[in-house]
């Protein structure tokens, strides 16, 4: 399992990177690291909400220095088609996604010929599965809140944890 900002060494790390990049020193002082980013994001994860969420705190060597290269994600294969006909704009998933990432059916298995859907996560909002509506489950390619709630019971138990609206857009099909 990952280390998450939980452990303190990883928070050090974190703390020391905003530190080290950082364009506006006082803006940094005045964060509150645990309000912003919570506990459960690993270092990778952390980076990359902060990048995202204030853009303009850091240098831009700090910005063009973390790795943009396209990561993989997986998705059932119900939703894939649905993605890439633009009918889904969020995952929700317990880490934030941050960049590109090509679309995945498995891990494990990947046909060699298949054109590969890539992605790019713009935005990240922090929300509890307990208050999704209908609409928000449909964002997500699911008919109802319900619904949704029941794949997040079978994929993270009972109560599910807070969870992360990552939402996306299309780049390359």
């Amino acid at each position: 399992m990952s280390r998450t900002l939980s452990d303190q060494r990883v928070m050090d790390k974190f703390v020391s990177w905003m530190r080290e990049n950082t364009a506006n020193a006082d803006a940094i002082r005045k964060l509150d690291v645990e309000a912003e980013f919570g506990k459960d994001l690993t270092y990778n994860e952390a980076v990359g909400l902060a990048i995202q969420k204030f853009p303009t705190l850091w240098k831009s060597e700090a910005i063009k220095t973390k790795d943009t290269k396209p990561k993989q994600i997986v998705f059932v294969k119900e939703l894939i088609q649905k993605i890439a006909d633009g009918k889904i704009q969020v995952t929700y998933r317990t880490s934030p996604k941050v960049g590109t990432y090509y679309v995945l059916m498995n891990r494990f298995k990947q046909k060699s010929d298949s054109s590969r859907l890539l992605i790019e996560f713009y935005r990240t909002d922090k929300v509890s599965a307990y208050n999704l509506s209908d609409d928000e489950a449909q964002l997500a390619g699911v008919d109802t809140a319900d619904d949704i709630r029941r794949m997040f019971e079978k994929w993270y138990g009972s109560p599910i944890p807070m969870l992360y609206r990552n939402w996306f857009r299309v780049c390359a099909n």
